[in-house]
């Protein structure tokens, strides 16, 4: 079954106070008590909790129906309807301010007092569901951590959540109802964002990325329009992309580097192979990391057949030039100079004057550079 209605009456006329309640009764509500002065009705108010109030304005006792009403308004937010036979403009207007949901002047009839607490009713249900949509969007907006706010079409802010508030470097309280380009001069937002809502204003959905401060913004700007096409709000949801900005500055600066360093090692390999010296490049250990073209010509080899091995597999069974890797080892800044003799691809023995260089790079790791110029019979073969 329905629980039914539950109304509190506030009357000190005894026989007004009985009437009101067998007419109630015949409407079908349920009358939870009947108070003869602001402060009983206050008392019964709290003690259980009517879904409406119907309110005499004049009451014995220091506390007057505006006042009680007022109280029982602000403190359960129930209904009230005031019963009066005075209806000064000074009364009115003090009732105006405790926001009344209905206004009965005595003497009033059955008809009179059943319309008022129907449509009293009906409206405060749709205060309820007003306050709760609120709250689902207060409870959206702060779902995220990212600044989050819904405006009117006009641009006034009507919710955001603390991030956004945050951001503008307010609190919420003071924030609604108040322009949304007002925060523009106290740079609170951007200017991209301000032009992104002005856009969503004219019905375009507009994405754009913003710089606040220390922060980078993803920010997503939509309209949002009624069943007939009408914008009737604006919703801007802001997108911390900061880490990701970081990480993209981070690496075009790699990119950059690494472009540098191409062009640095094609100078290099450029200069490398217009020599007509063979040219080996190895490590502080001596394992091989690059080769020129003259030794590609000399030795036959190509790099990839070379690399990571030692140099010292380059030298023929002929050759007494040191080449082992406790050499490297125990003198690893000398610069080495000699008779190597090495043997190609082919067999073929070949005598070459070596100069060995140590080469100190930025990282502090150590390569060698070999460069080996070939004789025959003592004399150097040019070309």
């Amino acid at each position: 079954m329905t629980e039914k209605i539950r109304i509190l009456i506030v009357e000190d006329e005894a026989l007004v106070a009985e009437d009101l309640k067998e007419m109630l009764q015949g409407f079908g509500y349920h009358v939870s008590g009947i108070a003869n002065t602001g402060e009983m009705a206050i008392a019964l108010a709290e003690e259980h909790h009517p879904d409406l109030v119907l309110m005499d304005i004049n009451l014995a006792g220091e506390m007057d129906g505006i006042t009680a009403g007022g109280a029982i308004r602000s403190r359960w937010d129930v209904p009230i309807i005031y019963v009066t036979a005075f209806a000064t403009p000074a009364i009115i207007d003090r009732a105006k301010k405790t926001s009344p949901s209905g206004y009965i002047i005595k003497p009033f009839n059955e008809r009179q007092i059943q319309t008022a607490i129907e449509i009293a009713l009906y409206n405060s249900l749709l205060e309820q569901k007003l306050k709760e949509h609120d709250n689902t969007i207060r409870t959206l907006l702060n779902a995220t951590d990212n600044p989050s706010l819904l405006l009117d079409a006009q641009a006034t802010i009507m919710a955001l959540n603390e991030a956004m508030a945050k951001r503008a470097k307010d609190t919420i309280g003071n924030l609604i109802g108040k322009p949304f380009f007002d925060l523009l001069a106290s740079q609170s937002i951007t200017a991209p964002l301000a032009e992104a809502v002005r856009q969503a204003g004219l019905g375009k959905t507009i994405r754009v990325e913003e710089h606040s401060g220390s922060v980078w913004y993803d920010s997503a700007v939509i309209p949002i329009t009624d069943s007939r096409g009408i914008i009737r709000s604006i919703a801007v949801y802001c997108t911390d992309i900061t880490h990701r900005k970081t990480a993209e500055s981070a690496l075009t600066s790699l990119n950059d580097q690494l472009v540098t360093e191409r062009g640095r090692l094609a100078t290099f390999t450029a200069a490398l192979d217009s020599m007509d010296d063979p040219v080996i490049i190895t490590d502080s250990m001596g394992a091989i990391k690059h080769v020129n073209g003259a030794f590609k010509t000399r030795f036959g080899y190509i790099l990839s057949d070379v690399v990571e091995k030692h140099i010292s597999t380059l030298a023929a069974p002929e050759n007494h030039f040191s080449m082992n890797i406790d050499g490297f080892l125990h003198d690893p800044k000398s610069v080495l100079t000699g008779k190597f003799i090495a043997r190609n691809k082919f067999g073929l023995n070949m005598a070459f004057l070596l100069k060995s260089t140590p080469v100190s790079e930025e990282n502090g790791l150590k390569t060698r550079v070999f460069v080996l110029r070939e004789e025959l019979f003592g004399k150097k073969i040019v070309g």
